[in-house]
């Protein structure tokens, strides 16, 4: 039996790192092209260009992660059964159940990388990389502004210059805005200005000439503009390079924060999509963020690590496939299958995280209807006899889609009969 397991293995783990190979270089390769566009727009270095690929590894691993293991099943089964050594197994008196059994161990092993990596890697690598993000757009204001992107300032304000010259200290199109926590409104706009840096207090500004300044109170609809020639406005630059801590963003917890904060909110009875109006001086970064949000999180991240454990029992039976079924209708109904079922979860946590719905309901009911399709296909394909169910779905199909080529083969060739 030893020898079985470690054979099925060996037919599964060069599946997987080929498919990991493969996905990482696509999506890093996708990443880079925008990322050297950030970067060549604001002058950096192309190494801070693969210092941010870097911290997108674990984020893509994990992303493959679970694919690969289904596509490693999956083909290892296909491979088996298309050279007659399933049935040579199964005369053996070894059965699915048995059979399955060292793909599991491997799900289980995946199950906790996928858990380190979602659970603890990614929160950190993706604060590193918005760190970086913000000291490529809004941390080298000092060496000069770039144009044609918005820009982040500590006041609340976003600013956006049409053109820069000078190293990045002439401006011309200068527009900021602001938006108030009472939903005023305040809008500058400047024809040109320039990047005041040296003064004798350390401060940065930037002059503005020939230029507004509004105002807009959405509840009153009442506005004030003011028109000025020269106007200097301080940047805080001393705010302004230092990003903010880890938190500010529910992807940048741990699991274990997340559980925390989870605990908590049901402790103090926190329902809702706002965040604590009261937060302590002392705030941990899972307080800065939506009760609502933090339990969508934690739920998906746990229902969709626990559903790789199911993925080798759906792709075993996807696998099977006999000499007259030479479609890919497993692979592709799978494939499928894996990938709405992962929208599903998106989008249920986004919908509970946004609307306050119970996230543990939602995405835990979908886990369970999963698990439950997973494990009735896998029954019927071991206890059925005669043609698995897959590929009697297969035969349907292949019916179905004949009935309709036949029905558009007999609309073309209809008016050559008349003419006849």
């Amino acid at each position: 039996m030893k020898a079985l397991d470690r054979y099925l293995v060996r037919q599964i783990l060069p599946t997987i790192a080929l498919i990991l190979f493969i996905a990482a270089i696509i999506l890093l390769m996708e990443r880079l092209m925008r990322l050297l566009d950030i970067a060549v727009g604001n002058g950096v270095s192309t190494l801070v260009v693969f210092q941010m690929l870097f911290y997108l590894i674990p984020y893509y691993i994990g992303l493959a992660l679970p694919m690969a293991l289904f596509l490693g099943v999956l083909l290892a089964f296909r491979k088996l059964s298309a050279q007659s050594e399933l049935d040579a197994i199964h005369s053996c008196g070894i059965g699915m159940s048995r059979l399955i059994r060292s793909a599991l161990v491997l799900a289980f092993v995946m199950t906790g990388i996928n858990l380190f990596l979602s659970g603890y890697a990614q929160p950190y690598t993706r604060y590193l990389l918005n760190v970086v993000m913000f000291n490529v757009t809004s941390g080298v204001i000092e060496q000069g502004i770039g144009e044609g992107f918005f820009m982040s300032l500590p006041n609340g304000y976003t600013l956006r210059v049409e053109q820069s010259r000078g190293a990045g200290r002439e401006l011309y199109g200068v527009f900021a805005h602001k938006q108030e926590a009472d939903g005023q409104i305040i809008t500058l706009t400047a024809k040109r200005g320039e990047l005041m840096t040296g003064s004798l207090n350390g401060t940065v500004s930037l002059r503005l000439y020939e230029g507004s300044r509004s105002e807009w109170n959405p509840r009153t609809h009442a506005v004030s503009t003011l028109q000025f020639t020269i106007q200097d406005w301080p940047l805080n630059l001393a705010d302004l390079v230092r990003f903010r801590g880890r938190g500010g963003d529910k992807r940048e917890l741990t699991l274990f924060e997340l559980l925390r904060g989870y605990r908590a909110n049901i402790a103090a009875g926190r329902t809702g999509t706002v965040t604590n109006p009261d937060p302590p001086p002392d705030m941990r970064p899972e307080e800065a963020i939506a009760p609502s949000a933090i339990a969508a999180e934690f739920h998906f991240r746990l229902v969709f690590s626990l559903s790789m454990l199911l993925l080798p029992i759906l792709a075993a039976p996807l696998g099977i496939m006999t000499s007259r079924a030479s479609r890919s209708f497993g692979l592709v109904f799978g494939l499928l299958v894996l990938v709405s079922y992962h929208k599903v979860l998106e989008f249920s946590g986004a919908y509970a995280a946004s609307t306050g719905a119970p996230a543990g309901l939602i995405l835990w009911s979908t886990f369970g209807v999963f698990t439950l399709c997973t494990l009735y296909l896998f029954h019927r394909t071991e206890r059925q006899a005669g043609t698995p169910p897959v590929l009697r779905m297969e035969a349907q199909w292949v019916a179905f889609t004949d009935r309709i080529a036949a029905v558009f083969r007999r609309k073309r060739t209809a008016p050559v009969g008349a003419a006849r």
